[in-house]
């Protein structure tokens, strides 16, 4: 038996592929405790795992950041940038008061900062990332370059980069009496490897980080989220688009689900949209368009000709997990990072930007739709995934040399 501590901030995009490794870990009959928010104790309790949860300095509400994280609101673009890798790296301290030293394997978040503070130690317990999100390290990153404006884009980067992580990098030191070492983000460089829950095609060629392709984790079937009175027109009479804001991005569905609606409504598709606590502008929908607030995945997925997304990195590789191209138009979080790939992979249209026009994304769906390189490419990397590790060897490779 391996005793294993998971840790992992508590966010749905974080905690869902999270969930199905511990559940194989316990399954298997691993020991395995959890530190995260409050929101998610019984979630993974019913796992079987044994629950830390955070201190209240350390956890926050995904659904009300601005309510949840002092000082956070009001802040936009590159400032909220700098305010939130800062407070990253603040909450280190509370997040290590939770933490023993007793296990013998830690899964850790990588924006779970107790990860710096672990990779500095001679006598850590063997030490693995949570690769829910695009692998960025060393920061500032990006695709191999191509031509003049990749070279101009990395030039901006390392310019702004500074800048932006200056303040938390400044409170590292702070924290941990001393240079760590590295840049703080670059923490899951210097662990025993990388869980990248995705394939090797949708990431950029690396060699400084010990990277394991698991491909996507997250399981979204129909127990969890029940099918809709309308799920039978579902019926492959017509291609099916699905469009969503992704489970947290849903405080102003204008940015790309009403545009998206808006661009199909004459198309001869079937769009589907997810509000995911969200909420349309009142006043009646195109014949062509289904709502509902959230779906399983697992039921939808297979049946999409593509997929209109803001971008996060475990929807978009559960489309790819189907086959399924994608047009994406994304710029906060990580999502900048998710479009470029879905462009650099050949999958799909990716857009960096917070929103775009109708037009723009009804060009985007008919070029997915009608050219057959965009379908090919999603189906090469399902291929990819599916050639990948099953859970009980991602398990085995947790564990390895501790059992």
């Amino acid at each position: 038996m391996t005793r294993v501590l998971v840790c992992v901030q508590p966010a749905r995009g974080h905690v869902g592929p999270t969930k199905p490794i511990v559940a194989a870990l316990r399954a298997a009959g691993h020991e395995v405790a959890v530190v995260t928010g409050a929101r998610y104790r019984r979630a993974f309790e019913e796992l079987g795992a044994e629950v830390r949860v955070l201190p209240p300095e350390a956890d926050f509400d995904e659904t009300d950041l601005d309510g949840s994280i002092p000082g956070r609101a009001g802040l936009r673009g590159l400032k909220l940038a700098r305010f939130e890798l800062a407070n990253f790296v603040r909450v280190l301290p509370a997040q290590l008061s939770v933490m023993d030293h007793d296990a013998d394997v830690v899964l850790c978040d990588p924006l779970f900062m107790a990860g710096l503070a672990l990779v500095r130690r001679a006598d850590r317990p063997r030490l693995l990332t949570l690769g829910f999100l695009p692998f960025m390290p060393p920061v500032p990153t990006g695709p191999p370059p191509r031509g003049p404006a990749d070279h101009l884009r990395g030039a901006v980067l390392k310019t702004l980069a500074p800048w932006v992580l200056g303040p938390a990098q400044q409170r590292a030191r702070e924290l941990l009496g001393g240079d760590p070492g590295m840049l703080f983000t670059d923490w899951p460089l210097h662990s025993d490897g990388v869980l990248q829950m995705t394939c090797s095609g949708f990431e950029y060629p690396r060699t400084e980080a010990p990277l394991h392709f698991i491909g996507p984790t997250t399981v979204s079937g129909a127990g969890e989220h029940p099918l809709p009175p309308w799920w039978d027109d579902l019926d492959g009479s017509r291609p099916v688009i699905h469009v969503t804001q992704g489970t947290v991005a849903n405080d102003d569905l204008g940015r790309l689900v009403e545009p998206a609606i808006a661009a199909l409504a004459g198309e001869d598709v079937l769009v589907v949209a997810t509000t995911c606590g969200g909420r349309l502008r009142p006043g009646p929908l195109p014949p062509n368009v289904r709502v509902a607030e959230f779906l399983p995945y697992d039921e939808l997925l297979p049946r999409c000709a593509a997929m209109v997304t803001n971008g996060g990195y475990g929807g978009v590789n559960h489309a790819l997990r189907y086959g399924v191209p994608l047009v994406v138009v994304g710029a906060s979080e990580d999502k900048r990072e998710v479009a470029a790939r879905v462009t650099w992979s050949g999958a799909g249209i990716g857009r960096a930007r917070g929103s775009a026009a109708p037009r723009t994304l009804r060009r985007d769906v008919r070029a997915v739709l009608a050219e057959p390189r965009y379908r090919d490419r999603a189906r090469e990397l399902a291929a990819e995934m599916a050639a990948g590790p099953s859970m009980a060897e991602v398990v085995q490779l947790i564990t390895a040399g501790r059992e």
